[in-house]
């Protein structure tokens, strides 16, 4: 099993951390999918779509939160943002094209995980005080 929601950084803003932890559950339903012997391709294809819809939203109201609040730092963390999405629109072309479930758990599992936690702990854990301290949480 990769993280555990108990095990993820929280943040100073509540918001935050309930997308995060949807976030977790999304990846554990993808470690599933691709745990399954034979390999479900329409239920990897599914999870693979939700946590792209999901990841976009997360994004999209961190950034509609670090707006409302003039956020100093916002532009890096978009742009962080961007970066990820982006490679995360990469691995699931590459799915789609090749089927290999090796690149996706690899990326998903292995390197978004990993970049997830460092993300909560740096920039979210910054940008969430910042928020709180501005909308009064």
């Amino acid at each position: 099993m990769m993280i555990a929601k108990e095990s993820l950084p929280r943040v100073a803003y509540a918001m935050m951390n309930t997308v995060h932890e949807e976030e977790v559950e999304l990846l554990q339903k993808l470690e599933s999918a691709l745990n399954q012997n034979p390999l479900n391709v329409l239920q990897v294809d599914e999870v693979l779509s939700e946590l792209l819809a999901h990841t976009r939203v997360h994004f999209s109201n961190e950034e509609r939160l670090m707006q409302e609040v003039s956020f100093p730092a916002m532009m890096m963390h978009q742009g962080e943002h961007l970066r990820v999405l982006n490679e995360m629109k990469r691995i699931v072309s590459h799915w789609e094209q090749t089927r290999d479930p090796d690149v996706v758990r690899e990326y998903f599992l292995g390197t978004l995980t990993e970049w997830l936690m460092l993300h909560i702990t740096t920039m979210d854990t910054v940008t969430a005080q910042f928020i709180a301290m501005h909308k009064g949480e």
